[in-house]
């Protein structure tokens, strides 16, 4: 064989071992992507339709209410998960206090 020829043949080799990695390391990403589409799916026509209301709020929304609420999902999405248990456990109490006493 010409030694033109294996350089060409290992180069080949190193490039479909580089694609198959990649490919490899991508795979999970399009799971990802389908269980977004599943979910959609597995909504009731209700769940369905609260969530275009909404959808349809916060495109009515100016810049900066937008901008405000961006800023507090950052906050709540930095918070440490116990932090944001306790804090979801004392709201769902309020609630439930509420709707007792109506």
């Amino acid at each position: 064989m010409k030694p033109d020829r294996k350089i060409t043949i290992t180069m080949l080799k190193k490039a479909c071992a580089a694609l198959a990695l990649g490919l490899l390391l991508l795979q999970p990403l399009s799971g990802w992507a389908l269980d977004g589409e599943d979910n959609w799916r597995n909504l009731s026509p209700k769940e369905r339709e609260n969530i275009q209301k909404n959808y349809r709020r916060w495109q009515n929304l100016p810049p900066q209410d937008k901008e405000h609420l961006r800023e507090e999902w950052d906050r709540w999405q930095n918070l440490p998960k116990d932090r944001r248990d306790q804090l979801k456990n004392r709201y769902d109490d309020l609630r439930r206090r509420r709707q007792h006493n109506e």
